[in-house]
């Protein structure tokens, strides 16, 4: 049976700079970086859960907010940009487990 992956694409505002530098980290873990505060990210149900997790443990739940959209694959396949930057290519050597 085939894991299904999902496309998140995630968008944080954190008020501590350290907060923030740590989010961004840990982020780069599991997506990529498309905008200052936000990421792409292509990963399994498991996955998603561990960076939510992981995020929950890193915020202050008074201060930071942390938003995640879910993208269906027609969506994805729709997504436009102007200026600098390019659409998502992933990498299929790079594997999270």
């Amino acid at each position: 049976m085939a894991v299904k992956i999902q496309h998140v694409l995630v968008s944080y505002d954190i008020h501590d700079p350290q907060r923030l530098q740590k989010i961004g980290k840990a982020m780069t873990d599991y997506g990529e970086r498309v905008l200052k505060s936000v990421f792409e990210c292509h990963l399994t149900p498991v996955q998603f859960q561990r960076l939510k997790s992981r995020v929950d443990g890193l915020i202050d739940h008074t201060e930071d907010s942390v938003r995640f959209y879910f993208i269906c694959d027609k969506c994805l396949n729709n997504v436009e940009f102007s200026g600098a930057g390019r659409g998502f290519m992933p990498d299929p050597e790079f594997i999270l487990t």
